[in-house]
């Protein structure tokens, strides 16, 4: 049913409750599985900050790109099946989008860190943007220990 999932990482305390449940869906329906944690595109910062020159960008790209992998290399461990991991850079929303296009992505299994009120309307929430404009089912976990507060 599932032939290709994705799930979307963030590297927060809860990352690891969230991949297995795409671990356990992956291995019911025998399906490859996809990590994927986008880079914030730093260049936005540009205008900003005068110490943000190309260069600085970069570099800075680069020094994340290893804290990445490091992460990576954490979880890995607890990950008994194959997986394909990706590291993208750019608007998280927009790019965990055009991932599940270009890889025919059948089922997204997400976080949301469940923010409320004020912070919600000012922050956003990757996984309602991605519930709203994703082309396939989208499944989302909140996390352990996070309590549900009304707006």
């Amino acid at each position: 049913m599932f032939k290709k999932i994705l799930c979307p990482v963030d590297f927060s305390k809860y990352t690891e409750n969230i991949i297995a449940y795409a671990v356990e869906i992956a291995k019911k329906f025998n399906s490859e599985l996809h990590l994927l944690h986008v880079i914030p595109n730093l260049s936005y910062f540009t205008p900003y900050e005068s110490f943000m020159t190309p260069e600085n960008i970069i570099a800075l790209e680069r020094n994340i790109e290893k804290e990445i992998e490091k992460d990576f290399e954490k979880i890995s461990k607890k990950i008994d099946i194959p997986y394909k991991k990706v590291i993208k850079s750019g608007v998280t929303f927009v790019e965990i989008i055009s991932y599940i296009k270009e890889e025919s992505i059948s089922l997204v299994v997400m976080g949301t860190h469940g923010r409320s009120g004020i912070e919600h309307i000012l922050i956003g929430s990757v996984a309602e943007k991605v519930v709203r404009k994703s082309p396939c089912p989208v499944l989302t976990i909140r996390p352990e220990g996070m309590a549900f507060t009304m707006p």
